[in-house]
């Protein structure tokens, strides 16, 4: 009874090192927010973007940001390059854009769905504005139906940690 009891508690505490995030911040040189990712995700940081995966041999879900050229003033401008960035892929359908505010940010949603060489894929394009910065900063968040079946909570739990810096 008292080994069932030590393990039942080593693992309600171990529970939550084993779902813990990390935080990261972007960009690497001058953050302008900071985002929590799955301890076990893939991180790939540099002065260009930031590129995150469940694993290395897991790209059923990949996590980009990148600032664009458009100017804060300019949200079509901001709409159609991102768009753009989506170019590889085929059959392109996109919802109404979503907008609102979290935590000292603007805040885009375009959802869409499109087809590219490994099939369906469904795509979260979410603008970022920062208020007093220059350029909006773009997360693409694209995944396959089992990525988004298996990784679904945890781009819902990525998208809500969003922050302002």
């Amino acid at each position: 009874m008292k080994t069932s009891l030590i393990l039942c508690l080593a693992t309600l505490i171990g529970a939550p090192l084993a779902f813990a995030d990390k935080s990261v911040d972007f960009p690497k040189a001058a953050p302008l927010l900071s985002v929590s990712l799955p301890d076990a995700w893939e991180v790939d940081i540099d002065d260009d973007g930031l590129m995150a995966t469940p694993s290395k041999d897991d790209d059923s879900v990949i996590v980009e940001f990148v600032e664009l050229e458009a100017a804060l003033a300019d949200h079509d401008a901001a709409v159609k390059e991102a768009k753009e960035t989506m170019a590889e892929f085929k059959k392109m359908k996109y919802d109404d854009m979503e907008k609102g505010e979290k935590d000292g940010l603007g805040i885009t949603i375009i959802n869409a769905t499109g087809e590219d060489e490994h099939g369906k894929a469904f795509i979260n394009l979410v603008l970022l504005a920062k208020p007093g910065t220059k350029n909006f900063i773009l997360m693409s968040c694209i995944s396959s139906k089992e990525g988004s079946d298996k990784h679904g909570a945890a781009i819902g739990a990525l998208i809500q940690s969003l922050k302002a810096k």
